[in-house]
């Protein structure tokens, strides 16, 4: 092809029509430029119909992701209000029962497995779309701006649950300190649970293997007031903590995945 308007150009010189040659190498070049014009505003549409592609793969596996997240957080909220009810019926318990006549069992049955499941989030996806720079491809400031919150939000989670972790390992210390566990009746009844651990219905307290327990309560190895009043106190703290885990915070972020999880829907036309 640029042979062939060579020639022409070639030919017009050599018959010395030079004003028709510049009119024609001007068209020829104006044909250039919309050519290129014409090839990058395709290789451009090509371009941003790629990253269409990909950023609805990527919204895809981004609501996969949070979906489980959500199932997730679901698991640990459920166990740390458990937790939070059974710690209400032990204070009071304590509070309203001689110390001479404290079961033992019920106490190692709340405090020795206080902790919720640790969160396990599932951030492939939002690594990836970080490490890539995809992120970006989300045109939406807003949608940008909700995922680092969601992310930001999950980290201080995380944080929680170390200190929450802190605190439960206190209790232990204080639990051992109080609680004989030399007892065959406690192994047996620690098994039944963890046989259990799955099933969130299972109530440990309507076991025969809780009932044998307590029926051949061992004496606490100390009553003493101040150890008392530490363990009480640890779960008072651990109490409060897991108020705002279960009803405040584990719902916030549930929430906000199930916004984000709306935004992406609408945005990609997803179902």
């Amino acid at each position: 092809m640029i042979k062939f308007f060579r020639n022409i150009r070639n030919s017009l010189l050599t018959e010395g029509k030079t004003s028709k040659y510049l009119k024609y190498a001007l068209g020829e070049i104006i044909l250039v430029v919309l050519g290129i014009l014409i090839a990058l505003q395709l290789n451009n549409w090509n371009q941003t119909r790629l990253e269409q592609i990909k950023i609805k793969q990527y919204a895809k596996s981004l609501i996969d992701d949070l979906n489980n997240d959500i199932g997730m957080i679901k698991v640990s909220q459920y166990q740390s209000a458990k937790k939070y009810k059974m710690i209400d019926s032990l204070r009071k318990y304590i509070l309203t029962t001689p110390t001479a006549e404290l079961s033992s069992t019920f106490l190692y049955t709340v405090a020795h497995d206080i902790m919720y499941r640790p969160y396990k989030w599932h951030r492939s996806t939002l690594n990836e779309l970080k490490s890539s720079g995809a992120m970006s491809y989300f045109n939406s400031d807003s949608l940008q701006k909700k995922i680092a919150a969601y992310e930001s939000f999950s980290i201080h989670l995380d944080e929680d649950f170390e200190f929450d972790k802190s605190n439960a390992d206190k209790l232990d210390n204080f639990t051992s300190s109080i609680i004989d566990l030399n007892s065959s009746h406690l192994d047996k009844l620690l098994e039944k649970e963890g046989s259990n651990f799955s099933n969130y219905e299972f109530n440990i307290y309507e076991t025969e293997e809780y009932a044998i327990s307590v029926a051949n309560d061992l004496k606490l190895i100390s009553y003493d007031p101040t150890q008392l009043k530490k363990f009480i106190n640890t779960l008072i703290l651990i109490q409060n903590n897991y108020q705002t885990r279960a009803f405040n915070e584990m719902h916030d972020i549930s929430e906000d995945a199930k916004s984000i999880i709306s935004v992406l829907r609408n945005a990609y036309n997803l179902e």
